[in-house]
């Protein structure tokens, strides 16, 4: 359908909305996300890809047996903490996950009753909208400039920079080899070796 017939049918449709209703939808309109599949552009799929390919390689609260410091600091936390990933895990899909009981926004304060509390999280990466935040509003033009992203972990630093920065190279320093051979596979799969090194 071109763009003059999809405006008409658009607005045929309002017209037949009850006028009581008319100001809800059109603020649901304004505000929903449930557009976003529609106006998300190349870069924004791509990463979501990249997400979905690390989730399958990682457990749920993307934490290694190889990151025994960073186990024993959660382990540490006065209350009880989850680790989920916000570049693989978004509101919307860890409200998913809780609805299918494989994750949980609260813990119970008194064992077998139902006085439950809030469950801390704590994320070791950016999520996609902070990431396109951060290369279009935070930070500087990185044409010709060398990016170096330390304890790049999953490495979401690094493909936000390639797909939303014209920085060069970006550089991943990641003392976990598991991570490291993560990082490599995906930079491998999505073509990203002219502009990202991470040297393991």
């Amino acid at each position: 359908m071109e763009f003059h017939s999809a405006r008409q049918a658009v607005l045929q449709l309002l017209n037949t909305v009850a006028p009581a209703d008319l100001p809800a939808l059109l603020q649901w309109m304004r505000t929903t996300r449930d557009f976003d599949e529609f106006t998300q552009d190349n870069n924004d799929i791509m990463l979501k890809n990249i997400a979905e390919d690390l989730r399958n390689c990682l457990p749920l609260e993307t934490m290694l047996s190889s990151e025994q410091l960073a186990l024993q600091k959660i382990q540490q936390q006065p209350e009880p903490t989850v680790h989920v990933d916000a570049f693989l895990y978004d509101e919307d899909f860890i409200d998913s996950l809780c609805e299918q009981g494989k994750m949980s926004r609260n813990y119970c304060m008194v064992c077998g009753s139902h006085q439950t509390a809030p469950l801390g999280f704590i994320s070791h990466s950016f999520s996609l909208m902070e990431l396109k935040f951060i290369y279009h509003h935070v930070l500087p033009d990185l044409s010709g400039k060398v990016l170096v992203d330390v304890g790049s972990r999953l490495g979401t630093v690094l493909y936000g920079g390639y797909l939303y920065s014209s920085a060069s190279q970006l550089f991943g320093v990641e003392l976990n080899g598991d991570f490291c051979q993560l990082q490599d596979m995906i930079i491998k799969k999505y073509q990203f070796t002219d502009r990202i090194k991470v040297p393991f």
